[in-house]
């Protein structure tokens, strides 16, 4: 950090381009690198980071960003990056420690990165751990928005003979029958994914193990929607009867668990769709691996699994307008006058979003899952 005209803490803050197999986000729009800068603090953004979301570089550069050629400049010369996705096989090298990292992680299901950050003596933080007193999750609520709502649209596609599935339209036709959406998990996504099957006019299903939530969803959901407890008896009931089984169940922090087994998939009939949106925390379904958008789907006990890992990526305009929006509130509290140690002492939701700090894990349920030593982040303060 260096200091400038007025006493103001100016930090660089890089942002690179996403080089995940068909992530189309860029972390941060024109818009708020502006904010930003008039701040005080300098941006670094790798060519063609906003390209494919629609911002090029001149709206970045005429708003006072500067434009590195590579990557490994955004990395080495900033103090910050802010990325949406996790580092990929091509990055990890400059966690060593490299700069503070501010990115979705999911490191639940990613013990490698994991190990990259306590062998670099890497610190950061995840956007999903960003958490309100009310434990929503607000960085990640938007993009659950978008996943929900693409998982209908894309199970409803591959559902078509042309995708090799099972032809059937999920809203009928006039006397004809509709097809069947299960939903398992009622939180964002769930609600997302079943509001949209509703409007094509499918058969709706939403399995929900919390009570209060079931209720919650009763007053707020239309009434075709039908809400059930999630027991082992209705998941068998209702999977079995899924056209579409769409799964959305997410524990903070936590690799997801797996719901609904491989016997449960083997009921269903032949050439259904599953759209496993838990993916990103290793999957609520048995049966599924994670798939990309250039290679998104695969068939497995006769059932069209799509599994991709970054779904928002494929709407990148959206996306990354609704991303840049939710985090950059928290950002720039982030990248306030204090040093980070201070701003994370007095800063209770930003703490929160601390995964590994001096390349020790402060997320009980990421060292519980791959044997880390656990270390309270208060007592690294």
């Amino acid at each position: 950090m260096n200091k400038i005209q007025g006493g103001i803490i100016k930090l660089i803050i890089g942002i690179p381009k996403e080089i995940k197999a068909g992530e189309g986000r860029v972390v941060l729009t024109p818009a708020s690198v502006e904010d930003l800068i008039s701040k005080g603090h300098k941006i670094y953004v790798e060519t063609n980071a906003g390209k494919t979301a629609g911002f090029d570089n001149n709206e970045y550069e005429r708003l006072g960003a500067n434009i590195l050629s590579s990557k490994r400049k955004v990395y080495e010369s900033s103090d910050l990056v802010v990325k949406v996705k996790e580092p990929v096989k091509e990055e990890l090298d400059y966690f060593n420690p490299g700069p503070v990292l501010f990115s979705f992680l999911h490191l639940a299901a990613n013990r490698n990165l994991t190990k990259i950050f306590i062998d670099g003596k890497s610190t950061v933080l995840a956007f999903e751990s960003i958490t309100l007193n009310d434990n929503t999750a607000p960085i990640l609520i938007p993009m659950s928005e978008v996943a929900g709502r693409m998982a209908t649209v894309m199970g409803a596609n591959l559902l078509s003979t042309h995708n090799k599935g099972a032809g059937i339209l999920l809203g009928g036709s006039s006397g004809v029958p509709k097809g069947n959406v299960v939903v398992i998990g009622g939180g964002t996504a769930g609600y997302n994914a079943a509001t949209a099957a509703y409007g094509l006019g499918a058969n709706v299903t939403i399995i929900e193990k919390n009570i209060d939530r079931i209720r919650y969803l009763g007053e707020i959901l239309p009434k075709g929607i039908s809400i059930m407890k999630s027991n082992s008896q209705n998941l068998r009931r209702y999977v079995e009867s899924a056209n579409l089984l769409i799964g959305t169940v997410y524990i903070p922090n936590s690799k997801a668990p797996h719901i609904v087994t491989r016997d449960m998939v083997k009921s269903m009939r032949k050439n259904s769709v599953i759209v496993d949106v838990a993916i990103d925390q290793g999957g609520c379904i048995e049966t599924s691996k994670p798939t990309s958008h250039i290679n998104s789907t695969y068939v497995e006990e006769d059932v069209i699994h799509y599994c991709v890992t970054n779904m928002p990526g494929a709407y990148p305009r959206t996306s990354t307008e609704a991303l840049s929006e939710n985090l950059y509130p928290y950002l720039v509290e982030l990248v306030s006058e204090e040093s980070l140690d201070e701003i994370l002492k007095s800063n209770e939701v930003l703490r929160s979003g601390v995964n590994v700090y001096k390349g020790k894990v402060t997320l009980k349920p990421v060292a519980d899952e791959f044997g880390f030593i656990f270390n309270d982040i208060n007592d690294l303060l």
